[in-house]
């Protein structure tokens, strides 16, 4: 008989230990979706650190910025009525360069030497631009074709515009004008406009001279519908000789013009 003098090691485990089922997962308790991990505050409510939230707001602020920028460059509007036929229809969406025709003071930098300058160039005959032709009780905004700018004399005579005595062949008309208006120099500060649906808009013939103080910009793309999205270039007609314009006879309805998109 025979007995086991030999001390147990104090860090073995007891025997029934090693029939315990172990059920851990070892290294890949990290991921273990049911592991739940404790984390500080700040880690929870931005996961990414303190640099990724400033890169974020960063990111936000250029955005912001970006989105400001060309809200000032440029507007959205929808055409609204049928004066502007064939050129421009009912529904359809333009961008407006509100850029257009401003004037900018450099005359405090040096070297510039001038002290009105118009990135875009002033207005010229047959750009189409936006304007505003009622304020109150609504605002509403019109949108034409420049026709005259400041100094030329304008008529419209025998189905034709004149200019300076001189009639014009306009091919993006739809008919030609069945009225008459009485030849009169564009003023300083003033702009004669039509629609091209001469004898369905209310325009200049109507309303009178605009003033430049209230276009509100000029018509750089249509974008809808996308079968008709293109660049909008300036359009104006061909002189012609005075015998060829032949009188039409009078008729005239007035429609809405164009809305702000909200």
């Amino acid at each position: 008989m025979t007995t086991d003098d030999s001390t147990p090691e104090p860090d073995a485990p007891p025997p029934y230990e090693a029939a315990r089922m172990v059920f851990s997962h070892g290294g890949l308790a990290s991921v273990d979706p049911w592991e739940v991990e404790r984390r500080p505050l700040r880690d929870s409510i931005w996961p990414w650190g303190l640099r990724g939230l400033a890169e974020t707001l960063e990111v936000i602020a250029l955005a912001m910025i970006m989105f400001v920028a060309v809200r000032a460059v440029a507007h959205n509007y929808r055409v609204d009525g049928s004066s502007m036929v064939p050129s421009f229809h009912d529904g359809e969406a333009l961008i407006v360069n509100r850029l257009a025709y401003r004037t900018l003071d450099l005359g405090w930098l040096p070297f510039v030497g001038r002290d009105h300058w118009q990135p875009f160039g002033p207005p010229q005959q047959g750009d189409v631009v936006i304007f505003i032709a009622q304020k109150t009780p609504k605002e509403r905004d019109f949108v034409k074709r420049i026709i005259a700018v400041p100094g030329q004399t304008v008529e419209v005579h025998d189905g034709h515009v004149r200019i300076d005595g001189v009639a014009y062949e306009e091919p993006y008309i739809s008919a030609p004008p069945t009225y008459e208006f009485k030849a009169q120099v564009v003023p300083p500060g003033k702009l004669f406009v039509l629609g091209d649906n001469r004898n369905n808009s209310q325009d200049s013939h109507v309303i009178g001279m605009v003033d430049q103080s209230e276009v509100v910009g000029r018509v750089d793309l249509r974008y809808w519908p996308l079968s008709a999205a293109q660049v909008i270039h300036r359009e104006f007609g061909t002189p012609i000789a005075a015998s060829t314009a032949a009188p039409a006879p009078r008729s005239m309805r007035l429609q809405p013009e164009v809305s702000l998109f909200p």
